[in-house]
């Protein structure tokens, strides 16, 4: 059995989810006392997640002047992506040997919710993924990435994955949508890992994850900035995956 969260843990994740869906946008000021106030803790755990958003490289505290939500350029994410390249590729790698027959059969639910979204979005004449649909999508796609991260087995590798995966949601997080294209690669790529993954074949699921990753980079630089993104807050999560984020 789990034990709950500390403060500081609670404050950590639940900063970390506003800074990563924008909520807490880019250049934003973050007051330590409003915050506390907002989320009903005292200041000394905010204060305490906020040096640890800033050593993961969410925020900059700057002297005299207070907490500022970093601004992630472009060159940053191409940069992050390439770490998750390798690390997600070995993770991929590592989960071929040792996933488990029902951690398999979950990820081909997974990938079964997102096919479902494309099909309902292909059906209707969509053209892009928003909303409730967006909130979907997102949730069965973090997911999917971070079963096989786990079933890797290896926890200082999901613990290096989580930070990148985290610092490139911030550039993400000024869009509301995905187009229905995006959703279709994201499905196919899904497939095409799982596939691997029954298949016990390490190299061929680790080729897989990098493939995905690096569309999604390309995908991620090319996309419009266009609204505020639904908040992770509110995606249907599994627990253990909000226990490594609080961890």
């Amino acid at each position: 059995m789990h034990k709950p969260p500390s403060r500081t843990s609670e404050a950590y994740v639940r900063l970390r989810e506003r800074i990563t869906t924008g909520q807490l946008a880019p250049g934003a000021v973050v007051s330590e006392a409003s915050l506390a106030k907002e989320l009903g803790l005292s200041r000394t755990p905010i204060g305490e997640a906020l040096r640890r958003l800033s050593q993961d490289g969410l925020v900059e505290q700057v002297p005299r002047y207070g907490t500022i939500v970093r601004e992630i350029t472009p060159a940053e994410l191409e940069e992050l992506f390439e770490i998750r390249e390798a690390l997600e590729g070995m993770a991929a790698s590592k989960a071929a040997d040792r996933i488990t027959p029902t951690a398999l059969e979950e990820l081909g639910g997974l990938c079964g919710t997102i096919e479902n979204e494309l099909h309902r979005a292909e059906t209707s004449g969509e053209t892009r993924l928003e909303g409730e649909a967006l909130r979907r999508f997102l949730s069965a796609d973090l997911a999917f990435h971070m079963l096989i991260i786990a079933s890797a087995g290896n926890s200082r590798l999901t613990e290096l994955i989580d930070n990148t995966r985290s610092i490139s949601s911030m550039f993400n997080a000024r869009r509301g949508e995905h187009s229905v294209e995006r959703i279709r690669n994201a499905a196919e790529a899904h497939r095409a890992i799982l596939d691997a993954l029954l298949r016990r074949d390490a190299m061929a699921a680790q080729a897989e994850v990098v493939a995905h990753i690096r569309t999604s980079c390309k995908q991620s630089l090319q996309a419009p900035t266009r609204r505020p993104p639904v908040s992770l807050g509110t995606l249907n999560l599994p627990d253990s995956v909000r226990q490594d984020l609080a961890s």
